[in-house]
This record gives C-alpha cells, structure tokens and sequence, in this order.
C-alpha cells in the first residue's frame, strides 16, 4: 500500500533486526519508506544486532542503529570464564562448547543457537543500553513530530515493537528469547505492543541446499526454537517459577510476568496453498513490505484496533495451550504507472536514435537547401547585408573630375569615408557581441532538428559544408592595403605643387589625371573591403567554434547509438518481462494491463512525437540522459490514469459489467493471498482470518465523515464479512495505481505449528548424537517433556530391534508384529524373536522385499525413516509400545538382558548406533 502522506496515527516504532535475517529485512525496510516518504520525518528507530561483522559494513546502517556482538578476549578465555561465571549456568553441559564450534569471532554464530545467546549474554550490558538509546531516541523524536503538528498527541507514550530475525540460525535463533525480555523490561508493557516477526528453516532450503549438515541443524534448531517460543506465548501462571527469570551480568534479572510476545508472525517458504517460495531474497521481500505496511500506513491503525478486540480463549485440544502465532501474505492488482512511463520512455528514446542514426543518402539538392537555409538564418540574425552595405561608392570619385571640383570635394569625401568605415565597424561589434548566443541557438536548433529530420551523418556532411563556404566567403572578401589616405591626399596636394606638369590641370582645361582618381576610389574600396573582410571572418570564428562543438557531440553520439539501443533494448525486456509479473512463487503483484496496452498507449500518445524532445546534440549522458528527456515529455503529454479506470477499461473490453469484473479480479487475488503458514488449521478451535483491502476511496462520497471503498470493491468486501473465520476490512490508500490485498491470520493453534513434526526427526536425531547444543537453557519448561517423547521414542524403537518387532532386510524396516484380541504375535519368524514364548502367526519364511505383502509393513529405508514413522503414526507406535510392556510383562529383566547381549549386541551386522546405544544404556548398564 503506498501512501504519499505520513499517517499522522503512526506509533513510535522500534524494528529490531536480530542476524543475518534481521539486517536484510531492515534494509529492505529503510529502503521502502525512503521510496515513498523520502525526507519525511517518521517516530522509527531501528536496531540491528549481529555477530557478524559483515552486516555492520552496509552505509544505510547508520552508526547508532548497530549493535555489534562480539568477544573482547580470545574464545577460549571466554568460554573458560563464561562457563564459570554464575550467570552462564544455561550453558550445555553435553556436549559443552568447545573453540571447535567456532570458525573465527566476528563471523556469526555458525547455526549453534548457545552461541548465538553466548554473544548476547557477554555483551549484555552494550544491548541493553543499545534498546534504552533506542526507546529514549523514539521519545524524542515523537514531541518533536507533536511539536511541528505531524502526529497525534495521543501517541506520545504508545510504542511498538518489531523482533525481526530467523528460528533457523545461530544468532538470531539464540538471542530472540532474551531480546524479547530485555524489550519487555525497557518499555512499558502496558503501553507497548511487542511483536515477533520469526522466518522458519523451510525459507532458508535453497541457500542452505549444498550442506546437509548445516540442513539437519537448521531444522533441529527451528524444532527447539519453536519448542521455547511456544512456552514462553503460554500465559505465565506463577511469575515466580526461575524459568521466567532472566539473569545477565551488569543488568541484573529481568522477571517476565506475562507472555514474551503480544503478537508473534512466522512465516516459511511454503502457503496454505502448498505454493513454495525458492528464493531467501522473496522472502526478505514479504516481511520488509509487511512491516511498511504495518507500521507506515493506515494499516497499523486498523489492525491495533482489530488486535485488541482479537481476544483468543479457545485452547488447543491436544496441548491445551492457548493459541499463539499468527502469519500473512499480500497481494496486489497492479496499473504500474512506473513501468508504463519506463515503457513510452524507453520505446520513444528508441525511436530517436534509430531516427538520428538512419543511413546517409547525398541528396545534392536537399543538402544545397538546408544549408542555404541554415545561412540565410545566420546573417539574417547577423544582420550580415546591413553591416556589409556598400559605403564606398558614395564616395568615390567619377571617372572625369576638374580640380575646381576635386578640391572642394576629396577632404570630405575622405572623411566620410573613413566614418562610415568607423561606423561600421562599431555596429558590427555591436551585432557580433549581441548575437553569439542568439547564433548558437538559432544553429543548434537548426541543427537538432535537421538530426531528427535527416539523421546524424546527413547533419554532419552539412557542417562540413557550412564551414567550407563561410571559409571560402572570408577568401573571396580579402582586403590588400595597396594606398594610405597620406598617400592619397599627397598625390592630390602635388597637383597643385607642379605648375609645370599639371598647368592645365589646375587652370580646368584639362581633368584630373585617371591615376589620382583611380588610387583615391581604390583606397575607398579598399576600406569597404576591410570592413566587409573583418564581417565575414569574425562569421567563419564564430561559427567554426559552434560546428566544432556540435560536430564533436554528433561524432560521440553517432558512435554511441548501438551502445544506447542496447541498454534501451535491455530496459524494454524487463519491462516486458514484467507483465503479468509474479514475485517468487506466491507474492504476487498483477499487472491488470499487458504488452498489448503498453503498445497501443504508446503509439496513441508518444510515437510521432520524437520531433522537438530532445536536442540530439545534447545527449551527453548516455541511454540514461536521453531517458531522462524523454520522461519530461511524458510527464507534459500523459494523460492521468489509475487502476480504476484500468479495469473499467478491462471490464468493457470482455464484455463484463464493472461489478462483476471486480468481484472475478478481488476473488483471485485474494486466494493468491494466501498466508505462508503450511499447517492444517484445528477445525475444532476457532481462528481470524482477515482481509485488509487497501485502495483509494470512493470519492463520490463528500458528506466529510464517510470513507468508503469505491462501491465495487466495497460490494466484495461485504460479502466476506460473516462467515465464522473470515473477515474484510477496507483501508484508505492514496496510491491511485492499485488494489492490495492483505491477509493475516490471526491465532492459529500451539498444536500446529509448521511442519513441526517434519522438523522433529532432525531434533531428535541431533540431540542424541549429542553432537550440537540445540537449547539455549536445558531447563526451560517443555523440553522434559521434549526429551522424554525422544527417549521414549528411542528406547521402543531400539527394544523393538532387539526383540525382533522390527525387521532389518535388505538396508529396509519392515514392522514384523501384530495385535489381535488384545493378544501380540510376530507375523514371520525372524532371528531376532523372543524365546521360548511364541508370537509367531506366520510359520513361514519371510517373504521378498518385492512382495505386496512385506511392502504394507515397510516402515522405512534406515532408521531416521523409522523413527519418523514412530513419531508421527500414532498407531504403529502403540503397537509397538504395547507389544513392548507385554514382552516386559511375560519375561524378566534377566531375561531380556540375557536375549540382547546373546542375540543382538553380540551381531555383527548390526550397524544402528542409536538402537545399540539405548540397548546398552537402559537393558544392559541399567
């Protein structure tokens, strides 16, 4: 749900991110709200804290947002003083931590959840004080929001809470119990909700795929993580119990008095659907959108409002335990405004290029009229006739001149000459000063129109022309100083000087002599042609600088253009392939429009429009420069759209009514929606399934007080409301782009929590290899029971080996007793059988592993198969234990010891460690 707006009810909220899990979820968070708030002031804080330094190098991880778990000594004098010190009594005993776990400090906790909670416990202190900072800062930051008027003054003293991290590692695995208490310490429990937010081992399948190893312990920490958290959501009956004192060295003990957690999400990799997300990233994605959602829209408010009157009474039938976990998911119709515009912005840079890098054709005649043009548009502006008329001829003289005249004329004629030469020159320098700027555009007009008109190579052919001619104009008009005005008026001044010669010149029989008239009319023109060389030089500067600039951009681009479609053309398939695009395997967000809208809207609106974009010789910054232009276009031209209109659109186009459109649209989308939580709910208890639609309102509604859902939509969600599970909530946005829908169950039962049964066999398997701490305290309540459902399935399951209910075939196990009118029999005779008394039904030999009969009684391939099967099958497991207590009832304790150390123990063969371990500790030593 996107909000251009801060909900002014948002809570000071604090999101702690606990390892690897938790830094990655709140880097995607802090992305999202800079995305759609970007310098808006919010009452969130966030905390990471981590053993791994890795997560502490990101820059969007602000200095007082970390909290580094770390050892000051060596991990042997750590371990040696922690094991010690009376505050680390939980520390396992068996097998107890050793420098062996460790790879180095600094790297995480390697999956062993003790040391994980090891790293806290030593570095107490620092995360207590980190969660106090952290509370005093959300404070602050609160009255001054109240102070600017950006939040209700209501919630100056409500807090929130988030606990990010995974039940499958070792750090965030092995410090959310103690975390949790230090929160419910720090903050006032009755003004604060306190939220757990827990991704399970099934999310962690692919990245974990190549190590079996770190597999099996993942899923038996999850198990014993599972088993703790589930104590610690079971109301406390007697406060007073140790198991629910906390004790830590420099901070004391902290006593819970009530659940650990107000709300608790898990979430795994797979729906209620079966539908499986592969990717750990995804799943990243699904948590950091949903805290956006809950703590940054107007879906926080509704769902504290719906969470306080979500009272859960009803008990779970088997643990009788309340209901505690809760889990979601989201989905969205989707107008992506943003891919549309990347679409037409995109799509119009590549009809630029491919029109400006189009083939060149010499079109003698197109070339010889748009360069014309283009001079023409120079020296109209240049105002190249008017500086260059002719002021010479004015004063010249004519060809037959008398001296009279001569005399009274050549000074004046002189001296007009020259001013209009100085005049000249001033109203050139005048037009050259004022017109650069003028020139350079009129040019770089032309010319980016004569690009996307007739293409590069065309325009830069006609450069090189433009600089030719202008370069031939400054050839043709050069002026050679051949007289000076001295020697002109001398040569006059001698007419009169030389009586003898020009006698007859000076009494007016005779004209002047051609050669005086002739050098007086050269030096006339022999100033015009300065002026008018120096007009047409400074033109050719002026314009070779310009053509050098453009012909240097155009020569960049031209060489660039199949760089740029091809980034353009990469940017094209992602779009693309974002039609109808799917998030994983289940988030999704449909696009309500495809391909073919995105075509059609582009050549509608933006195809013949290329011309006048963008200045070609301006694209300097690559595909992403020319995209940037583009977007100023579409947001000039684009008509206003939303996600409406879109299936108003869709509706009319299939012939639907908009009503019925909407309901067919909101029924897939909401079953898409459907929460990662794989576990069959208990239909003998109830629980609350909401969907929370978000979209904008109906704004037909204007009464000021009324906020309502567009009556469509509004339609739908009424029809959701009553059914005994399942309720519809609307929620205004004011993203006019699309329709969300969130579904978050609320309070699925303690007896099915994901796949635990799946998770157990790993447990069991690894706490009695005893090769890996799997508690974070031994004594934590549940585990007895814990261990007693292990030891008991261990010890029926090796007794049953040894007194032959259990067949060993061919690396199979085949169960080989039945009950019949309360009386136990073997089905085969098998070498393993108790003697003398006779449980055999079938006096024959023991049929092929092929046959359907021996098949039926399969209980698996090994042992970890077998245990499952004892495990999980309620009856095959009663069988055996009856069959067990009957075998202990007919025969004695030497008897049955005798039985395994003659006929079992003593076989080579056998090969099951656990079956002869348990054999050896409760029969033989015991």
């Amino acid at each position: 749900m996107k909000n251009t707006k801060v909900p002014k009810d948002i809570l000071p909220t604090l999101i702690i991110g606990l390892g690897g899990t938790g830094y990655q979820v709140i880097k995607r968070l802090k992305q999202l709200f800079d995305k759609r708030y970007k310098d808006e002031k919010l009452p969130v804080r966030y905390l990471l804290i981590d053993t791994d330094l890795k997560s502490f190098l990101d820059d969007s991880i602000k200095n007082n947002e970390k909290c580094q778990l770390r050892f000051g000594e060596g991990i042997k004098n750590t371990l040696e003083w922690a094991y010690g010190n009376s505050n680390f009594e939980w520390l396992p005993k068996n097998p107890k931590i050793t420098p062996d776990f460790f790879t180095s400090t600094d790297q995480g906790a390697g999956l062993v959840r003790p040391i994980g909670r090891m790293y806290l416990c030593k570095n107490a202190k620092l995360v207590y004080d980190s969660l106090q900072t952290a509370k005093n800062d959300l404070v602050d930051l609160h009255k001054v929001l109240i102070d600017l008027e950006e939040n209700y003054l209501e919630n100056i003293d409500r807090h929130k809470v988030y606990i990010v991290g995974s039940l499958a590692g070792g750090t965030g695995c092995g410090t959310f119990l103690d975390v949790a208490a230090m929160v419910s310490k720090i903050f006032n429990r009755d003004n604060t909700n306190i939220i757990g937010m827990f991704t399970l081992e099934s999310c962690y399948d692919d990245k974990l795929s190549s190590d079996l190893d770190a597999q099996n312990r993942s899923k038996a920490n999850c198990y014993a993580a599972l088993k703790e958290l589930e104590f610690y959501m079971s109301s406390i009956t007697n406060p007073e119990d140790k198991k629910y004192t906390f004790k830590y060295n420099n901070v004391g003990e902290i006593k819970l008095d009530r659940k650990l957690l107000d709300i608790c999400y898990l979430i795994e990799n797979k729906n209620e659907m079966g539908g499986v997300l592969t990717n750990i990233e995804d799943i990243y994605d699904l948590c950091s959108l949903q805290l956006f959602q809950e703590i940054g829209t107007k879906l926080g408010s509704q769902l504290r409002a719906d969470y306080a009157n979500f009272i859960c009474k009803d008990k779970d039938p088997i643990l009788n335990k309340d209901r505690h976990f809760s889990t979601f998911s989201s989905s969205s119709m989707e107008f992506s405004a943003g891919n549309l515009k990347d679409y037409c912005c995109n799509m119009l840079a590549k009809d630029i290029l491919n029109k400006i890098g189009s083939e060149f054709v010499k079109d003698e005649e197109a070339l010889s009229k748009e360069l014309n043009s283009l001079i023409k548009s120079v020296d109209d502006r240049l105002k190249v006739k008017e500086a260059s008329e002719d002021f010479a001829s004015g004063c010249e003289l004519p060809a037959v001149i008398y001296y009279k005249d001569l005399k009274e004329t050549y000074k004046s004629n002189l001296d007009m000459l020259e001013n209009s030469e100085r005049d000249k020159k001033e109203l050139w320098k005048r037009i050259i000063n004022n017109g650069r700027a003028d020139i350079d555009k009129i040019v770089n007009d032309f010319i980016n129109n004569l690009v996307m008109e007739r293409g590069i190579k065309f325009t830069i052919e006609l450069l090189d022309r433009l600089n030719t001619r202008f370069m031939k104009d400054v050839s043709s008009n050069n002026a050679y100083a051949s007289v000076d005005r001295n020697y002109v008026e001398g040569e006059i001044n001698g007419i009169a000087s030389n009586k003898k010669t020009y006698g007859k010149v000076l009494s007016n029989k005779k004209p002047v002599p051609s050669e005086v008239i002739n050098n007086f009319n050269d030096y006339a023109q022999q100033l015009y042609l300065g002026v008018k060389n120096l007009i047409y030089k400074d033109r050719y500067n002026l314009i070779e600088n310009i053509i050098k600039q453009i012909s240097k951009k155009l020569n960049n681009l031209n060489n660039n253009i199949l760089y740029m479609l091809n980034d353009i053309s990469n940017n094209l398939n992602k779009i693309n392939n974002q039609n109808e695009k799917k998030y994983g395997g289940n988030i999704i967000s449909r696009e309500m429009i495809g391909r073919e809208f995105y075509e059609s809207y582009y050549n509608k609106y933006f195809k013949d429009i290329s011309k006048g974009v963008i200045d070609p010789i301006l694209i300097e910054g690559g595909s992403e420069g020319l995209i940037k232009a583009c977007e100023v276009q579409y947001e000039r031209i684009a008509p206003h759209n939303d996600i409406m209109k879109i299936l108003s659109e869709n509706a009319e186009s299939k012939g639907m009514s908009f009503e019925s459109y909407i309901t067919e649209e909101l029924d897939i989308t909401s079953k898409l929606a459907k929460p990662f939580w794989s576990a069959i709910k208990n239909p003998e208890v109830s629980w609350t399934e909401c969907y929370y639609i978000g979209c904008i309102k109906d704004e037909s509604i204007n009464n000021g007080f009324t906020i309502k859902a567009p009556k469509e939509i509004d339609s739908w969600i009424r029809n959701q409301t009553g059914e005994r599970s399942r309720w519809a909530r609307y929620v205004e946005t004011t993203n006019p782009n699309s329709i969300d829908v969130i579904h978050i169950t609320m309070g699925a039962c303690a007896a099915y929590l994901p796949d635990i049964k799946h998770y157990k066999q790993f447990y069991l398997k690894l706490l009695a290899s005893k090769a890996y701490p799997l508690h974070l305290n031994e004594e934590y309540i549940g585990l007895e029971e814990l261990d007693l459902d292990m030891e008991r399935v261990l010890l029926n399951y090796s007794l049953a080996r040894a007194y032959g209910a259990i067949m060993e075939i061919d690396n199979g196990l085949y169960l080989n007793v039945k009950k019949e009118k309360d009386a136990y029999w073997y089905i085969y005779p098998y070498k393993y059988c108790l003697e003398p008394i006779d449980y055999v039904m079938e006096n024959v030999g023991i049929p092929s592993t092929a046959s359907e009969t021996l098949l039926k009684l399969k209980i698996g391939d090994n042992y970890h198969e077998a245990i499952k099967c004892l495990s999980e099958n309620a009856e095959t497991y009663e069988l055996i234990d009856g069959f067990i207590k009957n075998a202990k009832s007919k025969l004695n304790k030497e008897q049955l010891k005798a039985h395994c150390l003659e006929n079992y123990i003593k076989d080579k063969a056998l090969g099951d460690f656990i079956a002869k371990e348990k054999i050896n500790q409760r029969i033989i030593e015991g």
